[in-house]
């Protein structure tokens, strides 16, 4: 969404394509944004939760560690009403929006790929100069495009709860517990909003 956006600004034309009816269904995961992304990137007014500028650190025997920073340094997104945003600007600039679209394969030859796709059971195909895919940690573009295929993951579990707006300062709380989450970290973000 970001780089159709940003491409339709530059005038490029471009086809974006998604499996799904509406984009802000099904999401699986919440962004939690740093200051870095919050200071390089625009988002939507009422996108974002409530800054964040206390982190609570915890060893495996949950001792604790209290920062607070002078400024906001995570925000919690409202990943459905941003993809919303996104797509409605990228529409606005221009941007063609096939929904309930399914990537099928792709060609490529020397100057052009022609892209396979289908929706309702039907099959077309595109020719482009550019293909991009954004379709995940096993991503059938990439493999067209015999680019680099992940093989290691991170497996990780969401929960997003939903409250009562309280007298809580915002907080992301870290779990720092080889057993736990191993080779990372296990969160809490509370700002107020949701959990």
């Amino acid at each position: 969404l970001q780089c159709a956006k940003l491409l339709s600004q530059c005038g490029a034309k471009i086809l974006l394509v998604d499996r799904k009816t509406d984009l802000s269904k099904g999401v699986h995961t919440t962004g939690i944004f740093v200051r870095k992304t919050l200071e390089d990137f625009d988002f939507p007014s009422g996108t974002l939760g409530q800054p964040i500028r206390n982190v609570t650190l915890y060893s495996p025997k949950l001792k604790s560690v209290h920062l607070e920073s002078e400024k906001d340094e995570f925000r919690v997104g409202k990943m459905g009403l941003i993809y919303d945003e996104m797509l409605n600007d990228s529409v606005a600039n221009g941007v063609n929006f096939a929904r309930a679209t399914s990537y099928k394969g792709a060609e490529m030859s020397d100057d052009f790929s022609i892209v396979k796709l289908e929706k309702r059971g039907e099959s077309y195909q595109v020719k482009t100069k550019v293909l991009i895919g954004a379709d995940g940690a096993n991503s059938r573009v990439a493999r067209d495009l015999q680019l680099d295929e992940n093989k290691e993951f991170i497996v990780g579990y969401e929960q997003v709860f939903h409250t009562e707006t309280s007298n809580r300062e915002p907080r992301l709380h870290c779990f720092l517990d080889a057993k736990l989450a191993p080779g990372y970290l296990a969160w809490i973000a509370d700002d107020g909003e949701e959990i």
